[in-house]
C-alpha cells in the first residue's frame, strides 16, 4: 500500500509527485498512457508558470529545451496592433517559454522518479475504492490499489469524475484546436494573440517555437456558431489574420481538439482521503485558456499541505477541510475576477477600445499584459481608473 496515489502523469500530477517523493513520502504516479507523450495544449509556458519550473529545480533544462519570447503582440478585431514587452510583476520573470507538452511532461516525470515515486504507466483507473465514508483507493482493472491519499491530477478527463460522483452536471467548457506549422513566415520572439471576431470570446494564436516553427491554434467559449473548434482553426489560418504566412508551411499531423474545463468555482477540490489538482477541478483561466500555471501551483499547495498531514496520520481531514479552504482562498478571488472581465471585455466594441488605448498608453498596457499573464489579479481590469483610460484612450 502506498502512502499516496496520483492519478495522471502530466503537469499536476508530476509535480506533486516530485514534491511528496521529496518529504521522503511513498508515491505511486499512474498513468493510462506510455511516455513520452504528446498532449493537445497551446504549449505557452507564462512567466507564472516559469516560476514554478524554477522552483521544482527545472528552470535551466525548460530554459536549454523551450523557446524564449520576451514580447506580446495582440490583434484587436479592427486590426489595432499592440506590440509589448512582457512586464516582469510579482516576482515572475519578464519572459514566457513556448514548449512542446511532449517535452515538458517527460522533463516533469523524470523529476518525479529521480525523486523517488514510481510510475506505473498502462494503468487505466476506472474507479474509486471508498471504506467508511472515505477514498481508500482505486480499481485499475481488476486490481484494488490502496493508499493512505488518492489525487485525481486527470486534466479536462471527466469521465472518473462522472463514475466517482464528483461531477453532479456538465460543466462550462472552452473548446479550443491547436496545429504544429514548420517553415512559417514572419515570427518573431512574440506570442501572438489575435482577436478575431468570429471567436469572441476567445482568440487565435501563435506561438513560435522555433525561428520558422509554432503552435498555431484557436479557441473559444460558447458556441462559436455551432462550429467546431478545428474548422474555426482552419478558417483562422486561411484567412487574413495569417495572409502570405502560411504559403511556405507545413504542418507535420494533424489538427487537434480539446476541451479546457472552466468550473472551479463550482468544483469539489477534496472529499476526504481524496484531492483534485490542476484541471481536474477545472483550474484553467477563463480568460485565456491558461492551465500549467495553475496545474503546478495547486501541487505545491497541495504537497505543502499533505506531505506533514500525511506524517502526522491527517490526511483525509485535511483533504475534507484545510486543502479545499486553501485552494479556493488561493484562487477563487481571481478566478471570479477573470470571469467578470471576460463579460465586459469579451466583446468587440470593448476590445478594440482597450486595444487602441493600450497603444497609447503604456501603464495601461503593462496592466493589460499583467492581467492577461496572470501576474496580477484581474480585477485590476476593472478598477474605476482603468476604465476610464479604456473610454477616453
Amino acid at each position: 500500500m502506498a502512502e499516496v496515489i496520483i492519478v495522471g502523469a502530466g503537469p499536476a500530477g508530476a509535480a506533486l509527485a516530485y514534491l511528496l517523493a521529496g518529504q521522503g513520502l511513498g508515491v505511486q504516479l499512474l498513468d493510462r498512457a506510455a511516455f513520452p507523450r504528446d498532449k493537445t495544449c497551446g504549449d505557452c509556458l507564462s512567466p507564472r508558470a516559469v516560476a514554478s519550473l524554477g522552483r521544482l529545480g527545472l528552470l535551466d533544462a525548460v530554459l536549454a529545451d523551450g523557446w524564449k519570447v520576451r514580447n506580446v503582440l495582440v490583434i484587436a478585431p479592427s486590426g489595432h496592433a499592440l506590440r509589448a514587452p512582457i512586464p516582469a510583476g510579482r516576482g515572475n520573470p519578464d519572459f514566457a517559454l513556448v514548449l512542446p507538452r511532449l517535452r515538458l511532461d517527460g522533463l516533469l516525470l523524470r523529476r518525479a522518479v529521480a525523486a523517488g515515486a514510481d510510475f506505473l504507466p498502462g494503468h487505466h483507473v476506472t474507479g474509486l475504492t471508498w471504506s467508511g465514508g472515505r477514498v481508500v483507493g482505486v480499481k485499475v482493472g481488476e486490481a484494488d490499489l490502496r493508499a493512505r491519499l488518492v489525487v485525481l491530477a486527470t486534466g479536462a478527463a471527466m469521465g472518473l469524475l462522472r463514475r466517482a460522483g464528483l461531477l453532479a452536471g456538465d460543466p462550462p467548457l472552452a473548446q479550443a484546436a491547436r496545429t504544429y506549422c514548420e517553415g512559417m513566415a514572419g515570427l518573431s520572439d512574440a506570442l501572438e494573440i489575435h482577436l478575431n471576431a468570429d471567436l469572441l470570446p476567445g482568440y487565435g494564436w501563435v506561438f513560435p517555437i522555433s525561428p520558422d516553427a509554432a503552435n498555431v491554434g484557436a479557441g473559444y467559449c460558447g458556441q462559436a456558431g455551432g462550429r467546431l473548434p478545428r474548422a474555426l482553426l482552419e478558417d483562422f489560418l486561411s484567412g487574413p489574420a495569417l495572409a502570405g504566412r502560411m504559403s511556405g508551411a507545413r504542418r507535420p499531423a494533424p489538427a487537434r481538439g480539446y476541451p479546457l474545463r472552466l468550473d472551479f468555482e463550482t468544483a469539489r477540490p477534496a472529499l476526504p482521503g481524496l484531492a483534485l489538482v490542476g484541471e481536474a477541478c477545472g483550474l484553467v483561466s477563463p480568460l485565456t485558456g491558461e492551465g500549467i500555471e495553475y496545474a503546478l501551483e495547486s501541487a505545491a499547495c497541495a504537497a505543502e499541505l499533505f506531505g506533514p498531514a500525511l506524517r502526522r496520520g491527517e490526511a483525509s481531514g485535511v483533504a475534507a477541510r484545510e486543502y479545499s479552504r486553501a485552494l479556493r482562498g488561493r484562487f477563487l478571488p481571481a478566478f471570479r475576477s477573470a470571469l467578470r472581465v471576460r463579460s465586459l471585455f469579451g466583446w468587440r466594441w470593448g476590445l478594440d477600445r482597450l486595444v487602441a488605448a493600450a497603444c497609447r498608453n503604456k501603464a495601461l498596457a503593462d496592466e493589460f499584459l499583467n492581467v492577461a499573464l496572470g501576474n496580477v489579479d484581474p480585477a485590476e481590469m476593472l478598477s474605476l481608473k482603468t476604465l476610464m483610460r479604456v473610454l477616453l484612450g
